[in-house]
């Protein structure tokens, strides 16, 4: 019976470790709910396509012709980066242009945001990506840049 409860309580522990791990308002933009939505873009990566890297996990979503989304991503994303351990920010006529967000972590569990709306220059599209893995700022930085 000990062995039981045990069991039960590290199967909740570990399914509440994994909740917290996400713990950021842009979680929810990277759930299934917007993979019929035609406006959107969802791309996620399993271990084994990202671990050469130093990832453990590489999400992204891209919005086309979706203010209203676009703009509630915005929000979460200005949200999870007034907690970040440092950042990168531009705006462009008074919106967030672009942004990169190291939200801290440790090892294999440090976490990135990078976040562009090119609605400043025209275009009616938004990217937000989440990186998680063991990697410095300037690996992103140069992974991203490639």
């Amino acid at each position: 019976m000990r062995r039981i409860v045990l069991c039960m309580v590290v199967g909740v522990a570990t399914v509440f470790a994994a909740m917290a791990q996400e713990g950021l308002n842009v979680a929810e933009f990277f759930s299934d709910a917007y993979t019929g939505n035609p406006k959107v873009t969802l791309v996620s990566m399993s271990y084994d396509k990202v671990e050469k890297n130093g990832m453990r996990k590489y999400r992204s979503i891209s919005v086309e012709d979706s203010p209203e989304l676009a703009d509630k991503i915005g929000r979460a994303v200005s949200k999870d980066g007034a907690s970040a351990v440092s950042k990168e920010v531009s705006y462009r006529e008074g919106q967030l242009y672009f942004g990169f967000y190291s939200m801290g972590g440790k090892r294999s569990a440090r976490r990135y945001l990078l976040y562009l709306n090119r609605r400043p220059k025209g275009k009616e599209k938004t990217t937000l990506i989440f990186i998680e893995g063991n990697l410095s700022d300037a690996e992103v930085k140069r992974m991203i840049n490639k």
